[in-house]
């Protein structure tokens, strides 16, 4: 399942915003005095002005973009990783601005946070590649193209403006900030997930046409993303529509490995349901059992109960036996008494049995 989260660093970097923008409505000179002059170079005015803006539209538009980029790419790649991006685009837009424009005569400060939203878009470029975006009606263009397009608009706008000392738009610390991006989006190997998120369309749109369609969508995407949960469970759930108890079977054992720890107990049932779980061996299932016992007792008992009633000469069945009496000791203790009976006359000196006596449940 998805796990949802708050995107909590684009929330608190939009928060700071817009304590700056309060401030500068207070003292207009903090523009000045915080925005980053390229005559007088500091890297603490390189931070503090990406927390300023020229004006209301410059503000807004740069927090729209903060709040559906930023958000996307936190949530994508995890707050840290993406509070580096943020920053680390951001201070690249600021150097490739300050080369740019160190040598003209008395330059303007610069403020704003667009290089280091350029850096998250870039970052999210780069991951979304392959997805498809609409222009009009029935024509898309992939991501890819979308940003070259934004790319060479930017490069257009910064020769148009080179030489000119007074305030306006930026376009080398954009793709400064979108540079920054670009290479860190490299640096962490950023996957494609525009590809995954196709073939997610892709599966959505198979269930219309029956599960063996599914299973064609879902196995030719695996190939690509192997551990994509939402693919995997869609091929289990189609091989059970199907009555492939196997190769069902297959499909959980692999999500039995990378699923979440809140997710295992549903693996195991489905497992139980099917008929296979005796597929894992048999100190795994008292390992299972053991680990969630608490949360999913039920399954537990299952999965004891696959070794209980399996072979006599397992050598871990002893010690399933007295887990499993142990579980049902306060639900259904004549069962329970019936496993400990069966412990103490048929492994009467294995240390489960020894455990069972000290305990006081056998004589």
């Amino acid at each position: 399942m998805i796990e949802r989260r708050v995107p909590i660093v684009t929330l608190i970097l939009i928060g700071a915003n817009l304590v700056a923008a309060f401030a500068l409505i207070i003292s207009p000179s903090l523009a000045e005095e915080l925005g980053f002059n390229p005559a007088r170079p500091r890297l603490s005015s390189a931070v503090t002005g990406l927390f300023l803006h020229a004006n209301l539209f410059h503000l807004l538009g740069n927090m729209v973009f903060l709040a559906a980029v930023g958000a996307a790419v936190e949530l994508a790649t995890g707050s840290l990783r993406f509070a580096l991006v943020y920053f680390f685009a951001g201070l690249c837009g600021v150097a490739v601005h300050y080369l740019v424009t160190r040598g003209t005569q008395s330059p303007a400060s610069l403020v704003g946070a667009s290089g280091a939203i350029a850096g998250c878009a870039a970052y999210y470029s780069v991951r979304y590649t392959g997805l498809k975006v609409a222009f009009a009606p029935h024509r898309a263009l992939s991501v890819a193209a979308v940003t070259g397009i934004w790319v060479i608009l930017q490069v257009v706008g910064a020769f148009v403006r080179v030489g000119q000392t007074e305030g306006g738009t930026s376009y080398w610390a954009h793709l400064g900030g979108f540079a920054g991006g670009v290479l860190l989006s490299l640096l962490f190997r950023a996957p494609d997930l525009g590809q995954i998120r196709l073939g997610h369309e892709v599966l959505e749109q198979m269930n219309d046409r029956g599960p063996g369609a599914v299973v064609t969508a879902a196995t030719r995407h695996l190939e690509k993303h192997p551990r994509d949960l939402k693919a995997l469970w869609e091929l289990a759930n189609a091989q059970r529509l199907l009555g492939e108890g196997e190769a069902e079977a297959d499909v959980l054992l692999r999500l039995l490995e990378i699923e979440s720890e809140e997710e295992v107990p549903e693996v195991l049932r489905r497992l139980c349901q099917a008929g296979r779980v005796t597929r894992l061996p048999t100190l795994r299932r008292l390992q299972l059992a053991d680990r969630i016992r608490l949360s999913s007792p039920a399954i537990a008992k299952a999965l004891l109960r696959s070794v209980v009633e399996g072979e006599r000469s397992e050598p871990q069945r002893p010690d399933a036996i007295l887990s499993l009496a142990t579980l049902e000791r306060d639900e259904s203790p004549v069962r329970a008494e019936e496993l400990l009976g069966e412990l103490s006359s048929e492994y009467p000196m294995h240390p489960a049995a020894e455990l069972a006596r000290k305990r006081g449940w056998i004589g």
